[in-house]
């Protein structure tokens, strides 16, 4: 069943018990769990890394804690300011040094200290009061921050303040949530989920936090990046709603290990989780492609442990999700840091919008004007094989045949469970392209992506020869005849339309029921709006291009899927 919110006021008394009485089993009670967490974490990955030693003579301690050391080095030599490191760079200098004179005894604690202390980092907490302080006030905050206008239509008289309060408590209008939603509140009762949400936003957790609240899904655990522990706008909330720190400046194997192995407990011990497969923010706005496979591996192997430790262990279901914006915050930095990696040269800008608190209220101000803002679509659910799952937790192959998914994980001859590591690595390649699929299938396209893709690509059309690193570099200032761009839009949303009757995709609500201009209309409103410049200034008979750079970002929606924008462009 395909169930679509909104609710009128908030999530009504039966939608807050199901969330209670779903919660208290699990993330209620992981602050009871922490130490056993961590010790199981440090104790699993030390003893999985001495039984690889031992398989191969090439990948022994010191080999581990030389990787380390190098890499963190190297690190800590490039970044500048103070940092909340776990180690010095003088204590790894050190480690470097005395490495070849230490005895196994020596690097074996080394290894354990290693482990506990970045258990310890990454390891969250969960406190129930601040998660009913942050119930409460959430859809406050997210109304001012989205909603806000209504309140010029409410006299501030004493008698409306109630009204002022409910209306911005309704973020219906603003934030659609749509999707699987029915299917996935019964399976949470019957096992673990794992929520697999696209990435555009340091918004998104923010945003998937309250959906499953308002949805009348049990809140979850989730990696996040460990400088938003450090934000002022957020870190109060990440410290105490389950939110585990991913420091993605750390790459060695060590840290990969520890964060794949903590993964996989929580899972082990029925906590729902959510990661981002993507593993950051897409940089140019296209719908993520590329699958991390480490994550979501783990919830085979804790599938497989569940049922080696118990025969009736809770089942595992992973939903992916997608966050659809008209609008993102980050925008500006995000395509800057995607063409400068595209074009060669080595860029990251850490000090991007969300950190910059002028541009998250111009933010604020500017998407009071918008009539919607984000659909969150959840899609259909699956096993940890990418077999799709119905409400009742029943597995179902290619053919719609009812599978038991424990028979992928038997051996053939015996029927034993086991783990089988070439076996479980191929099953996890096909789960990850499910979910790619189901990316796509569930990205919601709307007025602002499909003007930026016609726009963007009319302008190509007149500079045939130029690729477009010098087509943002030179044509900026061009103009798009409106007959042309309209034409155009025309086409597309045909096309469009009938690759969404096919299930390849979803359009929003505004384009699937408007007619062409008045989608133009809207697409154009929402370019001119937020943005610094804005990306386009309209004319008498045409449309002026001022910020190619983001046409072209907010137009790659679009480019996730096979257009042929040459079939598409009118005759000129």
């Amino acid at each position: 069943m395909i169930w679509t919110l909104p609710y009128k006021q908030g999530p009504d008394s039966s939608t807050i018990s199901r969330v209670s009485r779903m919660s208290h089993p699990s993330l209620f009670r992981y602050n009871k769990d922490r130490a056993h967490i961590v010790s199981e974490v440090c104790q699993r990955s030390y003893s999985a890394i001495l039984a690889e030693t031992r398989r191969n003579d090439e990948e022994g301690i010191e080999y581990l804690l030389n990787e380390a050391a190098f890499q963190e080095v190297e690190r800590l030599q490039n970044e500048q300011g103070p940092e909340d490191e776990i180690h010095s760079i003088s204590w790894w200098r050190d480690i470097s040094r005395r490495l070849g004179e230490m005895s196994e005894s020596q690097k074996r604690t080394i290894l354990r200290e290693l482990a506990q202390s970045y258990t310890e980092d990454i390891t969250g907490s969960f406190n129930p009061r601040v998660y009913k302080l942050a119930t409460g006030a959430l859809p406050l905050g997210l109304g001012m921050l989205f909603k806000a206008q209504d309140l010029r239509q409410i006299p501030l008289s004493a008698l409306n303040v109630r009204k002022a309060y409910k209306q911005l408590r309704d973020l219906s209008e603003r934030i659609v949530i749509e999707g699987h939603v029915d299917t996935l509140r019964h399976l949470a009762e019957r096992g673990t989920l794992v929520f697999l949400p696209t990435h555009s936003s340091n918004m998104d957790s923010i945003l998937m936090g309250w959906s499953l609240y308002q949805a009348g899904l049990p809140p979850v655990t989730y990696g996040a990046g460990k400088n938003l522990f450090t934000n002022p706008m957020t870190s109060f909330f990440m410290q105490n709603l389950g939110a585990y720190k991913v420091d993605r400046r750390i790459k060695h194997s060590l840290y990969k290990e520890l964060l794949k192995t903590y993964s996989q407990v929580l899972l082990e011990r029925g906590y729902h989780s959510l990661f981002f497969p993507g593993g950051t923010r897409s940089r140019s706005n296209e719908v993520e492609d590329h699958i991390k496979l480490g994550l979501l591996g783990t919830t085979i192997t804790a599938y497989t442990n569940g049922l080696l430790s118990h025969k009736n262990a809770k089942p595992i279901y992973i939903c992916p999700v997608t966050i659809n914006y008209n609008l993102v915050l980050e925008a500006e930095s995000l395509i800057r840091d995607h063409l400068r990696r595209e074009g060669g040269r080595r860029y990251f800008l850490e000090d991007d919008e969300f950190n910059q608190f002028n541009k998250v209220l111009r933010f604020a101000l500017n998407t009071m004007e918008m009539s919607s803002t984000t659909v969150m679509r959840f899609g259909e659910p699956m096993d940890p094989f990418g077999n799709p799952v119905d409400r009742n937790g029943t597995s179902f192959d290619p053919r719609g045949r009812p599978v038991d998914p424990t028979s992928y994980v038997r051996k053939a001859l015996t029927g034993e469970v086991c783990h089988d590591i070439s076996r479980d690595q191929q099953y996890t390649r096909h789960t990850g392209e499910c979910v790619r699929r189901s990316f796509l299938k569930n990205t919601v396209l709307m007025p602002v992506h499909l003007v930026a893709y016609v726009l963007f690509e009319l302008v190509q059309q007149k500079f045939p020869r130029w690729d477009v690193y010098r087509l943002l570099r030179l044509a900026g200032g061009e103009v798009i005849a409106l007959r042309q761009a309209k034409a155009m839009l025309e086409a597309l949303i045909e096309d469009l339309k009938a690759r969404e009757n096919r299930e390849e995709l979803r359009l929003s609500g505004f384009v699937r029921d408007h007619t062409c201009d008045e989608i133009f209309d809207e697409g154009c409103t929402y370019l001119r709006t937020y943005h610094s410049v804005p990306l386009i200034e309209p004319m008498m008979t045409g449309v002026m291009l001022n910020k190619l750079d983001l046409l072209y970002y907010y137009g790659n929606r679009v480019r996730s899927f096979p257009v042929d924008s040459a079939a598409l462009a009118p005759t000129i």
